[in-house]
């Protein structure tokens, strides 16, 4: 064997000119990974890809991977297959922090609710008659596109109820997933308003005390809507699903 292109590292003779091509499909993979997150992690630092100018700096964190995993390959060829690899590697990054940012994203369907009160100690209302939503609770309904939160707030009290709220407040969150959706109803009270009483097709609306309102059939989760609007601890409960089916989680 000749000993031009070998020489001796750490009792071991080593090719000095040994190509990147005749490395181990194992050892290509391990460093396929390490120049896509040295190369990532540029991007996270600098917000852009390294130019001509600044490989060297990728593929010195590479280099020194490389060898610590005992990989004998010459410097000179991880360079020159990085440059040659960088474009696929650049787009592979890009994919990564789409796929992440994607990752975060999720259909959301916003409600609101609202508890009116009177100076008398009395709550409005509604006997829900909706067939997937029945049982006692206050008035409110869906946030529509484009529609601001507290405006759709006023505008659904309106609809139900013939009152017009002013200023409600918002009181809490009560939220929950459910066929791949995250189903938000934000809470608000109430205690200003104009205008005459009147049902609508949503069901009837009435004024009742509020510990009388508790001892009603009242419609699913109303009990954790409650805790939410008369705490000042209590801001929010997620309902988790379990066995038995949806259990509230307060916050």
């Amino acid at each position: 064997m000749s000993r031009k292109n070998h020489k001796m590292i750490d009792g071991r003779l080593l090719q000095t000119n040994k190509k990147y091509s005749q490395l181990k499909m194992k050892q290509k993979e391990k460093i396929a990974e390490w120049m896509f997150q040295a190369t990532r992690d540029y991007y996270m630092k600098k917000y852009t890809f390294p130019n001509d100018k600044h490989l060297e700096e990728v593929v010195d964190s590479v280099y020194e991977k490389i060898e610590d995993a005992e990989i004998w390959i010459p410097y000179g060829e991880v360079f020159k297959h990085y440059k040659s690899k960088r474009s696929d590697i650049n787009k592979r990054v890009r994919k990564s922090l789409n796929e992440k940012e994607e990752s975060r994203i999720e259909k959301v369907c916003f409600m609101n609710m609202c508890m009116i009160q009177d100076d008398k100690g009395n709550v409005l209302a509604l006997d829900k008659v909706n067939d997937s939503y029945t049982g006692t609770t206050f008035p409110g309904g869906h946030v529509e596109a484009n529609e601001i939160f507290q405006k759709s707030m006023i505008r659904e009290v309106w609809e139900e109820t013939g009152l017009t709220i002013e200023a409600p407040k918002l009181g809490g969150l009560y939220h929950w997933h459910k066929g791949g959706m995250h189903y938000v109803i934000t809470l608000y009270k109430s205690d200003k308003f104009t205008g005459e009483l009147k049902s609508s097709e949503e069901g009837r609306v009435y004024w009742i005390p509020l510990e009388e309102l508790k001892t009603k059939e009242l419609a699913t989760g109303m009990e954790h809507v409650l805790k939410i609007l008369e705490s000042e601890k209590v801001d929010e409960c997620y309902m988790h699903l379990e066995a038995d089916g949806y259990v509230g989680d307060l916050y």
